[in-house]
């Protein structure tokens, strides 16, 4: 009887009494062709290197449908035989033959995920992972703490608040930062305006606004204040407007 790993010896002998009993006889049937039969079958369940009680017991049905495919293909090929008969032996002996291969597949599914199981708690699988494993009386101290980093010389800008924080004028500069920018260059509401003319209030709350939000909305627009949005967007692709509003827009803030 050959040994299989991790099952006791009184296990696997049951193991392969219940295989050697599923087998088809041999041929000729004589005790020393049972013997060789049986030293077969057990050494092909060995072959399969199963490691634990249901592996043997998965490896022992992949033998036994083996060996019955190869006694129903041996039977076909026995003389004075039916169509009929003949066919039915080998459709028995295909259909025993994809069971044993099934369920090979899935034995060797189960031994791979069971190996990858076991080389993740092994210290050599750890160490390609990452792991070291040294000697605690051999460890190097361990490195200096590191200092918290300097503060910066320049204090940090406030992030901005969220619209919804900002009062109106501010809410306003923040959608329409070039409008903004057109109304407080004015000191008011342009006369030449091409969009929807705020309420009399909101303007003079822009103009009145000099907080630094705002401040810094309106720089953000970049926008000349002699000329309204729609019409620096449609001119810009002027060079000779381009060229000479910077002065115009100087003139116009003095």
């Amino acid at each position: 009887m050959h040994p299989i790993a991790n099952v006791p010896d009184r296990l696997a002998y049951e193991i392969y009494a219940e295989l050697c009993g599923a087998l088809p006889p041999p041929s000729p049937d004589t005790p020393e062709a049972r013997t060789a039969r049986d030293d077969r079958a057990m050494a092909a369940v060995a072959a399969l290197i199963p490691e634990n009680a249901f592996e043997a017991e998965l490896a022992a049905q992949i033998v036994a449908k083996d060996f019955h495919s190869k006694h129903a293909l041996r039977d076909a090929s026995q003389p004075n035989l039916t169509v009929d008969a003949r066919d039915n032996l080998r459709n028995q002996a295909s259909r025993m033959d994809r069971d044993s291969q099934s369920g090979l597949r899935n034995l060797l599914r189960l031994q791979a995920e069971r190996r990858k199981a076991e080389d993740a708690l092994r210290p050599a699988a750890m160490e390609r992972s990452g792991y070291w494993f040294k000697d605690s009386s051999l460890m190097a101290p361990q490195p200096p703490p590191l200092l918290p980093p300097q503060p910066t010389t320049e204090p940090e800008e406030p992030p901005r608040p969220a619209l919804e924080q900002m009062d109106p004028a501010e809410q306003f500069a923040a959608i329409y930062p070039k409008r903004a920018a057109l109304i407080r260059a004015h000191g008011g509401l342009p006369p030449d305006i091409d969009f929807g003319a705020p309420e009399p209030d909101l303007v003079a709350a822009i103009v009145a606004c000099n907080s630094p939000l705002m401040q810094e909305l309106v720089s953000e627009a970049n926008l000349l204040p002699a000329i309204s949005p729609r019409k620096t967007e449609s001119r810009q692709t002027n060079p000779r407007d381009t060229d000479d509003t910077p002065v115009r827009a100087a003139q116009r803030v003095t």
